[in-house]
């Protein structure tokens, strides 16, 4: 549904500066931000496809996607994440998960979310956090089923 950059990079706006309250909510003017291609980190990161070089302690990235049909059976983020992350979909949050993965895996969509999918115009947004070690962020969502 919204393809990560694993196989093809997409592009992204982003910051590494805290943005303003109301960054992940649709209408949040994202264009003096950065744009560059997902994924974002470091190369020396297992599992990690990197694009666009992130060294800094946080990163935001916000992505606007379309959908023909809002109808999905059982969409799921498709997340490699080095560190703490953040999803939000169209401004709620989808889902936030700690620690790190070495390689890209599916997670539970909260149902808050899914529910604010709509055909048309959504936002996909990110928040993660570098804390040590390896960094990246890269994300999507799939209908798993």
């Amino acid at each position: 549904i919204v393809p990560t950059s694993q196989q093809q990079a997409q592009t992204w706006r982003y910051t590494t500066d805290k943005p303003a309250d109301g960054w992940q909510k649709g209408g949040f003017d994202a264009s003096s931000w950065k744009e560059g291609k997902g994924g974002f980190g470091q190369a020396d990161t297992p599992g990690a496809v990197v694009h666009t070089d992130w060294k800094s302690d946080d990163i935001w990235l916000v992505r606007e996607f379309e959908l023909d049909d809002a109808k999905l059976k059982a969409p799921q983020l498709r997340m490699h994440h080095d560190e703490d992350v953040e999803v939000y979909v169209n401004g709620v949050l989808a889902a936030k998960v700690g620690g790190y993965t070495t390689e890209y895996e599916e997670f539970d969509i909260a149902p808050k979310a899914v529910a604010a999918l709509k055909a048309g115009k959504n936002i996909l947004a990110v928040h993660c956090k570098q804390t040590k070690g390896g960094q990246f962020i890269d994300v999507g969502i799939v209908d798993v089923k």
